[in-house]
């Protein structure tokens, strides 16, 4: 995972955890857990890349459903904010891939 990677993730999990503790609800939990210390790839790097690809894609349509469907203010606002920044790493990405084939 490289590291702007990381930056956006945490800074997605970090503005939304704290909206969520503010308002006594509890956070979800991070589904790192699950990840390994491995140093043999079990996948591809083409795979693996389609793959990160779609899970970047699906976060653009939620926060879009989102905007619509929420009746508050300050959370449209997040999303919109955050769109750009998932918007331009998705076209990075997808560039590594039309670059590599």
């Amino acid at each position: 995972m490289c590291s702007g990677e990381n930056k956006l993730r945490k800074k997605q999990i970090e503005i939304f955890s704290q909206i969520l503790t503010k308002e006594d609800l509890p956070a979800p939990m991070i589904w790192d857990t699950g990840i390994t210390e491995t140093t043999s790839p079990v996948f591809s790097d083409k795979f693996r890349m389609f793959h990160v690809s779609g899970m970047i894609a699906a976060p653009i349509g939620n926060y879009g459903a989102a905007i619509s469907a929420s009746p508050r203010r300050n959370l449209g606002l997040r999303y919109a904010s955050l769109l750009p920044e998932v918007s331009l790493y998705a076209e990075d990405r997808a560039n590594i891939m039309i670059k590599h084939g």
